[in-house]
This record gives C-alpha cells, structure tokens and sequence, in this order.
C-alpha cells in the first residue's frame, strides 16, 4: 500500500551525511547510450507508469538515453539521492520541492508528472466527506508533518486529532468513523476488495493544487540541461501513450517487479488518473501534461509563505525551470 511521507528534516540532515557521494561521471558524446538514473518514490505501481511506458516502448533510447529507474519505498529520500547526485533525477510532491528548496536543497523541478497530486481522504460512504472542512473534530491518520496539514490547520482553520501513517487498512477497516490519508489511485480499490463501501475526497482544490512534479539537482541540470530535457520529452510521451493508448508494456514490467498488482488494480489506477485527470490535465483550464505555470507556482509559494513552511522566501526561477516544459497540444 502506499504511503509516501517526507521528512525534510532528515532530508537536509541527510544531505550533509551524505555529501561525499557524487554521480558517476556521464560519458562523453559517443554512439553509446547516456545512461541516467532515475528515483521513484515508491515501489514500481502503476502511479509510474509513464516512465515505465517510456523505457518499455523504446522512448528513452530512441533520445539516447539508457534509463534506470529505482524503486522507492518508505525511506527513499528521494530529494536527497537526487541532490547529492546519487540519483540523476526523481519525482515528489511540488510543494515539497519548495519546502525543499527554502531549506537550502539544491533541486528544481523541470516538469509536472501529474498535474494534481493524487494524495486524497479515505472514508466510509456511511461517513461521508464533503470537503475537507468535514474534518472537523474528526480523528485523521496521516503523515505528520505533510505540508497539506498544515495548510488545512492555518488557512482552514479546520481542527482534528491526527494519528501517524501506518502502512495497512486495518484501523480503517475495524472502524466506520475512521478516515485516512489515502491516494486516490491505490488504497480506494483494495478498501472495497476487502469488502468496504468507500468513496475518497482528493485533497486538491482550485485553493491548494499542488503539482506532482519531476525534479533534478541543480549540479547535473547546469552541466547536462540536453539529457534533462531529453528524459522529460520521452517521459512526457510515455505517460501520453500509457494514458490514451496499450498500457500492457508498462504493466508488464511493472508485474515482473511486483506479483501483488494484479491487472484489476491497474485497470483501477490507470482510471482513477484519467477521472481525476491527475496526469493529463483539465483541458478547461489550459492544462497539458508535464505543464508548470509561473502563476500557479506563485500562488503555492505565497500559500507556503502564509502557512509558515517556509524557511526563507523563494522565487518562482528558484524552484523551477520552464525550459523544458512540452508545447501544449495543437501548439
């Protein structure tokens, strides 16, 4: 089940740690494949899918590019392996990146993944939750210390008691009142296997929209800005093709790494992005896949700012680069 938690404490404690640990230099121009090495949050799951598209349908060879993609889990520190170059690139939340980033992380996103993040409420459909206010006096498992709490407490105002992440349903099963920190892509489909009638509230909103982005260290993004935009332009393509098109060559790697993903969770997840239109966007709103916005990043810095989860002010051009966002289509 997944369950992704920052701590941006040890993070920055982690990156002094780990210092001394470099990348490994990338070849000189030659017929020979670059090879990048790319950091997921969590383990292989079909919310990768895209860049596992990518590397099954050739996308990332035919820029040149020979990609490894390391699996995540619960103490991936996936901002660190990125920053201190143990990994090329990774994927995280957005507004971590800019908590980050305050604290003196050298990283910057260079593509959204997903448009919105999947991060949700899971509830009983005989509780249900409105919006997020519905929290009111409730008692909410999720990860302390995640940056959507602390938005909801002081801009909100909304009160609750909150109990740590575990990394199982069985609290929420045992209990109709309880509510959880979910993604609305996983932990819905294996609450109703388990025989729940559940619904889940997506904790974005045209207040508090969050991208879930990729992000590189701002080392390797000055000495190689070409394999940057090289590893965005296929991944942009695989998660299109992975969406729209046969999703079975990224399914099937990720079942090859994984036996307990079965193909009903997939077909699941793969809807749940394109209902929640989580990677390719709300046409409505202009929005395309792997699109940053200067206005909406303003908005979630000054958000930040305001909540007080920043550290020190940051620009919009020190978290982000737009250089290799893709033209929106029909562009």
């Amino acid at each position: 089940m997944k369950h992704f938690i920052i701590r941006l404490a040890a993070l920055v404690g982690a990156l002094f740690a780990f210092a001394g640990c470099g990348r490994q230099a990338t070849p000189a121009a030659s017929a020979a494949p670059v090879k990048v090495r790319f950091q997921t949050d969590w383990f292989p799951q079909p919310e990768h899918g895209g860049y596992y598209q990518a590397l099954a349908k050739g996308f990332y060879a035919a820029e040149g590019l020979e990609v490894e993609i390391l699996p995540g889990g619960p103490n991936a520190h996936v901002m660190t392996s990125v920053a201190i170059g143990r990994a090329d690139l990774g994927m995280t939340n957005g507004d971590d990146v800019i908590v980050a980033v305050a604290r003196g992380v050298p990283i910057k996103m260079v593509g959204a993944e997903m448009q919105r993040d999947p991060q949700g409420i899971l509830f009983h459909t005989e509780h249900s939750l409105r919006d997020l206010r519905d929290l009111e006096g409730k008692t909410l498992m999720a990860g302390a210390g995640s940056t959507w709490l602390e938005v909801l407490k002081k801009k909100s105002g909304v009160k609750f008691n909150l109990l740590p992440l575990v990394g199982d349903l069985a609290r929420f099963m045992n209990n109709k009142e309880f509510v959880q920190q979910c993604f609305v892509t996983n932990e819905p489909f294996f609450a109703r296997l388990r025989g729940a009638n559940v619904g889940a509230l997506l904790i974005a909103s045209d207040s508090y929209e969050p991208y879930r982005v990729m992000f590189t260290g701002n080392e390797f993004l000055t000495k190689h800005p070409d394999i940057v935009g090289k590893f965005v332009r296929a991944s942009v393509r695989g998660w299109i093709d992975y969406l729209t098109g046969d999703p079975a060559p990224a399914n099937q790697l990720l079942a090859a790494k994984r036996a307990d993903l079965p193909p009903e969770f997939m077909a699941y997840s793969i809807k749940a992005m394109n209902d929640y239109r989580l990677v390719l966007g709300d046409p409505a709103k202009g929005e395309f896949v792997g699109q940053l916005t200067v206005a909406r990043l303003q908005k979630q810095i000054a958000l930040l700012q305001e909540v007080g989860v920043l550290d020190r002010p940051v620009a919009v051009k020190d978290v982000a680069t737009f250089e290799f966002i893709p033209q929106a289509p029909n562009n």
